[in-house]
């Protein structure tokens, strides 16, 4: 991976709808190069995804919140495939420390919550605790370009 590369995966995180003729355009090669280097990221794994961000208030889920998981290992339920099948998952991450997973969920309110702590979390066998923190306001969520 080159510089080229690296500001067409800048251009393509901050808006995934940018045209190739607009990235050839700001990085100043031919929209065939553009097109080509765009192939050759999506073929190597550089580019998993092509996505948007949506506006959480506009589609009514309010509620953003982490919650750890801990697992009783010795039972043999498949916790992870569970929880990743959850709507409500936005993200789940195998961590190092206390807990064995961090969930990142999104709901309409605290009923929402409630709902899906009690009767699709908990309700997993292996799942012996959790540990839910709810998210007030956020400042800054992305990717960080600057690291291409």
């Amino acid at each position: 991976m080159d510089r080229y590369d690296s500001r067409i995966l800048q251009l393509l995180a901050d808006n995934a709808r940018i045209t190739g003729a607009d990235i050839a355009r700001k990085i100043n090669l031919s929209l065939p190069a553009v097109t080509e280097r765009l192939r050759k990221l999506d073929r190597s794994g550089y580019i998993e995804k092509y996505t948007i961000k949506v506006n959480r208030q506009q589609v009514n889920l309010q509620l953003l919140a982490f919650i750890q998981v801990w697992i009783d290992h010795t039972k043999t339920a498949p916790v992870k495939e569970n929880l990743i099948a959850l709507n409500e998952v936005l993200e789940c991450h195998h961590t190092a420390g206390d807990y064995d997973l961090l969930l990142k969920v999104l709901v309409k309110d605290t009923l929402a919550l409630e709902e899906l702590l009690v009767k699709k979390i908990k309700s997993i066998k292996a799942i012996t605790r959790t540990n839910t923190t709810i998210i007030l306001n956020t400042y800054k969520e992305e990717v960080n370009t600057k690291n291409f």
